[in-house]
């Protein structure tokens, strides 16, 4: 159910922010109130609800937990400090379509603010109040702060979770603005049907929708509906081999180390309109299709870097890492016959290039393996994948056939 739901809040977001001809900026933020309203509708309150039915009564006095909750509410304003600060200093920020759109906004959202800080008030006092162990990171960092004994590990690790919100909240949200001007300037249903202009306005649509998913599970970090972090990723290699698969890091890599898409594009070997055009059209739509399928599996629990429950329905049921296999075969469609127009020595070299990049995408998969491995669950998933995926069924398939 929360897959459809997933689909349909961002969806509605979408068309309604184009329907309605919202700027760039209030429209993302409009598909991002959608599709988080409807995660708390469908998924969000009934989860709230059990685990107020189901909470532990405490014999602490009063005082005590509000002294929590000051404390709490001491950290949260510490890292929204660090927030502000780095939005103000760095480059990657300052720069950003997403923060400049809420500097500008920011005059027009006072009350919201207001709001805002009422709601996260209730917000922390609620989810003490279910919580099995109310004593979490933000507890620490605010007793960091306060010159208080802390817990360093977990003051570590609401900053490497504030790192990971923070950097890929501005990406995914300046990119979807982008996205969204795109739609509107040039939509999909503009152009002729199997043109080559269609299928790449049904692609960029497509990632839009995956843009606005991905921002949603970057913001949905709820502890109180079940979809929070419970771990991050801690190890370099980690955080390299994802960081370096976005902006600014692959372009500027890519330009210098990898150019594999400078040369001949697919339509100078393939004729728009021809039947192979639009199989191989389909082909590298279907991959996209799937790799979208893999965000909407996730619903509010996405985000990189990040332990939030293992994921093992959609397409999660047949392979580990169907997000990663259906993008990079998405890209060798695109790019294999431009490989073939550019010869021999240019074409290969240039093949090369993408299996550099693709060694980076099967580096990565490798690393949240073993982040996730140390949860026993993931290593029943690993099993089930092995012994039901997609690979498992092929295999059956060919033993069982009879000799000729």
């Amino acid at each position: 159910m929360i897959q459809a739901a997933t689909f349909i809040g961002a969806a509605t977001g979408i068309a309604l922010s184009a329907y309605l001809r919202l700027e760039s900026g209030m429209a993302m933020a409009f598909a991002l109130f959608c599709l988080l309203l409807t995660w708390t509708v469908v998924e969000g309150t009934p989860a709230a609800r059990r685990a107020w039915a189901s909470r532990e009564r405490r014999n602490g006095a009063p005082a005590t937990f509000w002294c929590r909750i000051g404390t709490k509410l001491v950290g949260l304003a510490a890292l929204l400090g660090v927030v502000v600060i780095a939005c103000s200093v760095f480059p990657f920020f300052t720069q950003s379509s997403a923060v400049r759109w809420i500097i500008e906004a920011g005059h027009t959202t006072i009350p919201l603010s207001i709001a805002l800080a009422g709601a996260t008030i209730l917000y922390v006092a609620v989810t003490d109040l279910v919580a099995e162990e109310p004593d979490d990171y933000l507890n620490q960092v605010g007793r960091a702060v306060l010159m208080q004994d802390f817990r360093e590990e977990d003051v570590l690790f609401a900053l490497r979770l504030l790192a990971i919100k923070c950097f890929f909240l501005v990406l995914m949200f300046s990119g979807g603005m982008a996205a969204l001007s795109d739609l509107a300037e040039k939509p999909a249903w503009a152009f002729p049907p199997l043109s080559a202009a269609w299928f790449e306005g049904l692609l960029q649509l497509a990632f839009l929708l995956d843009i606005v998913l991905a921002a949603g599970g970057y913001v949905a970090t709820f502890k109180l509906f079940g979809w929070h972090v419970r771990a991050t990723e801690t190890t370099a290699l980690g955080w390299l081999v994802c960081l370096i698969c976005y902006e600014p890091f692959f372009p500027a890599i890519s330009h210098a180390f990898v150019p594999y898409g400078e040369g001949p594009g697919w339509e100078t070997v393939i004729q728009e309109g021809s039947a192979v055009f639009i199989l191989w059209s389909v082909a590298t739509l279907f991959c996209t299709v799937i790799y979208v399928w893999a965000t909407v599996a996730f619903g509010p629990r996405f985000s990189n870097l990040t332990h939030r429950g293992i994921i093992t329905s959609g397409p999660y049921r047949f392979m580990k890492h169907p997000a990663y296999v259906s993008k990079n075969i998405a890209w060798w469609l695109v790019a294999i016959p431009g490989f073939l127009a550019s010869g021999l020595a240019e074409g290969l070299a240039r093949a090369g290039m993408l299996a550099i990049v693709s060694l980076i995408y099967v580096m990565r998969a490798r690393a949240e393996e073993r982040m996730l491995s140390r949860d026993p669950a993931y290593r029943d998933y690993v099993d089930s994948v092995a012994a039901h995926g997609l690979l498992a069924m092929a295999k059956r398939r060919l033993t069982s056939r009879p000799a000729a």
